[in-house]
């Protein structure tokens, strides 16, 4: 067995062996080209903006001691100062008597080259310096200048001055040497091409990723963690521009773009937008809710340095502020990590939570190290390996989603073989289900229709007049049966009083509580007014009993209980007690106005029927009726009638109709009513049980 496993692999053994022997091999045996290296031959002079190659030549120079990252600007400052450099160099026979070129690896911010008092070239825009929008700086390209012979001292000193425009962190590398020009267009290239142009091909790749997901995402699933992936992709796509600006046909002094605006979106702006939306791509991923005020933080932190971007007037002010703003930017990406780390606590998203700790962690790792390197060691020549950090996350969540697209793919597939005969199973079991289900539903709503019949045997308004009193009624339940129920009390034709209640809930259970609770209203109800006892008193009574009879069911009323007596001269006084139902609406036919009935300040708190613990005290409140005065009794099933706005149907309407129509019967006022109703929901489906009663004194 263990030779099979040799031979399984000796294909690949002999290409890894086969691969080190070419890369040794052609290395071998290279002569280094000849070279005139001048890391230790540059001078510098302070100058000005306005000083030219003349003046160049008759300033005092001081030796340059350090050749490395930020090295011009801790001599000058970053505020943007000129300054001249100086080299002087020997032609080495090897060298003589062909066209040349010199290499700077790097050469930061702007600057243009002069070979024995004649124009190079130049890198970047520095011109009138700050004053001008369209500075521009070298970029991250190495400097590259030919020399032809015939500018070229084959005997004696050859003399090179730089003009730099010294802006932000200013910085003449070492390396710098002058060779062969095909020497000195490879090396360029090679530079250029690590630590500029090599950002292309991450680019692209973040571009074609920001497309695919954004496909997933409108095309398939409108998972939030798709869109703002694609968007991660798109805005670290824009952000790895910046380092080859230089290319861009449509940014700097190639035209469009002026630098600066450039780098405020593309640079500073985008960063920020980067760390802000990886903080929200987070917390979608690890499927954690942010709250309000968490929202804030994050929108708040991203804008605050947005804004501050925005109102910069120039490169020195923005590059001075970075320092403040990366901390500001950066407060919603911690929140997401905290939010990352108490989410370890949840089994559901522990895995994508640790997830999201390791990759955040290799992140921060790699960017420490390329801090190190940039800062501590000042090497800018090496590339900003902090991107490749960033783009080795988002390649990795890139397959983790392949990953969990591909299990669902798989998944699909496995279903998609047996979906035939697994649609023909289960549509066998429905129909025999379905069959049951129908068998049930048939009985169940043969009970449902009998139990409405029996309820509206309890619960139906009087069908002879009554004395003094013109009177309607609409009982409307949201099914079969209801939860609501009334009843009027009355002897032949003189009325008495009225209950109308209205249970919680709706269907079967409310409809067997109002059973319930009607005999023990009617009931109580008697026994309290043969014995001539307060509607308060008889209120009371009803909770005891209806929470004693009730037991644990968790049902109970809102209603009102109302007693009348007639009087002498035709009135009639009323006496109410409400357990917290809505309060009914009272037209005072001599004021000619509806108003509703509230409790006054002193009476005590009242609460509904059945709920043990509360201690309610119910009140009384007592009104008398005139001839043309209405009462209008209802349940909240009418005012809280919704329409397709989500905007209820309320009082009001009621109100105007009652006031407008008040001359008319009892009928004709409660039609208006519901046909104003109706017509105010539409059809939009009804959520309640209606009861309505109006009660006109005649």
């Amino acid at each position: 067995m263990k030779n099979c496993s040799l031979l399984r692999f000796k294909p690949q053994l002999f290409l890894l062996v086969f691969c080190f022997l070419f890369l040794f091999s052609s290395c071998k045996g290279k002569s280094e080209p000849p070279r005139i290296y001048l890391d230790d031959a540059f001078y510098w002079a302070l100058s000005d903006v306005d000083s030219t190659i003349d003046d160049a030549i008759n300033l005092d120079y001081k030796h340059l001691d350090n050749m490395g990252y930020k090295n011009l600007m801790d001599l000058v400052g970053r505020d943007g100062e000129f300054i001249w450099l100086k080299a002087d160099f020997e032609l080495i026979p090897e060298l003589k008597n062909d066209d040349l070129s010199m290499v700077i690896p790097y050469l930061h911010f702007a600057d243009e080259l002069y070979l024995n008092g004649l124009y190079i070239d130049d890198y970047g825009v520095m011109e009138a310096g700050l004053s001008n929008p369209m500075i521009q700086e070298a970029g991250y390209v190495a400097n590259l200048f030919d020399f032809p012979e015939l500018y070229l001292k084959q005997d004696g000193i050859n003399t090179i001055y730089i003009k730099v425009f010294c802006l932000g962190h200013a910085t003449i590398t070492d390396g710098v040497f002058i060779g062969l020009r095909q020497d000195g267009w490879r090396t360029s290239d090679n530079m250029t091409f690590w630590r500029s142009r090599f950002y292309m091909f991450f680019e692209g790749m973040m571009i074609l990723c920001g497309v695919f997901f954004f496909m997933l995402y409108f095309m398939f699933d409108k998972n939030v963690s798709y869109r703002r992936f694609g968007i991660l992709n798109f805005l670290t796509a824009l952000f790895f521009s910046i380092f080859f600006i230089t290319d861009i046909p449509w940014a700097g002094f190639h035209g469009g773009i002026p630098f600066l605006i450039y780098v405020k979106f593309a640079k500073s702006i985008c960063f920020f937008a980067i760390e802000f939306v990886l903080s929200m791509f987070i917390c979608s991923f690890i499927e954690y809710k942010l709250s309000k005020f968490g929202t804030a933080i994050q929108y708040l932190s991203f804008l605050i340095s947005t804004t501050m971007v925005l109102l910069s007037p120039d490169y020195v002010w923005l590059f001075s502020k970075t320092l403040v703003m990366i901390p500001i930017s950066c407060f919603g990406l911690l929140c997401s990590i905290a939010y990352t780390i108490i989410s370890l606590k949840n089994l559901k998203v522990q895995t994508k939570a640790r997830f999201v700790l390791i990759a955040m962690g290799v992140l921060f790792s790699i960017m420490g190290v390329d801090i190190i390197i940039k800062g501590a060691f000042r090497n800018i020549k090496m590339p900003f390996i902090s991107i490749f950090g960033l783009t080795a996350v988002i390649i990795v969540f890139f397959v983790y989603f392949c990953r969990d697209y591909s299990k669902i793919a798989r998944r699909l597939e496995y279903l998609n073989k047996g979906l035939e005969d697994e649609i023909k199973l289960q549509t066998e079991k429905l129909t025999t289900a379905n069959k049951s289900l129908q068998h049930d539903r048939e009985i169940s709503l043969k009970d449902m229709k009998m139990a409405a019949i029996v309820q509206k045997k309890f619960f139906h308004a009087p069908e002879h007049s009554l004395k003094n009193w013109d009177f309607a009624v609409r009982y409307e339940p949201l099914s079969i049966v209801s939860g609501d129920l009334f009843n009027f009390y009355h002897e032949e034709d003189l009325l008495n009083g009225i209950s109308l209640f209205d249970a919680s809930g709706h269907g079967v259970a409310a409809s067997l509580v109002t059973m319930l609770a009607e005999n023990i209203i009617q009931q109580t109800y008697c026994e309290t007014l043969e014995s001539g006892e307060r509607v308060a008193d008889a209120l009371k009574l009803i909770n005891e009993r209806f929470i004693e009879a009730k037991g644990e069911i968790e049902n109970y009323l809102t209603g009102i209980l109302l007693s009348t007596k007639e009087n002498s001269d035709g009135s009639c006084t009323m006496v109410m007690s409400n357990a917290g139902h809505p309060y009914p609406l009272y037209y005072n036919a001599k004021e000619k106005v509806v108003e509703e009935l509230l409790p006054s300040a002193d009476m005590p708190y009242t609460g509904p029927v059945g709920l043990s613990g509360l201690g309610v005290e119910f009140s009384e409140m007592e009104f008398t009726m005139q001839s043309g005065d209405i009462l209008f009794l209802f349940t909240d099933g009418i005012t809280e009638m919704l329409n397709d706005k989500k905007l209820d149907f309320g009082i009001d309407p009621i109100k105007a109709i009652i006031e407008k129509y008040n001359s008319e019967s009892a009928e004709q006022i409660i039609s208006r009513i519901m046909d104003r109703m109706e017509e105010f929901i539409a059809d939009t489906p009804r959520v309640d049980d209606v009861s309505v009663i109006i009660l006109k004194r005649a």
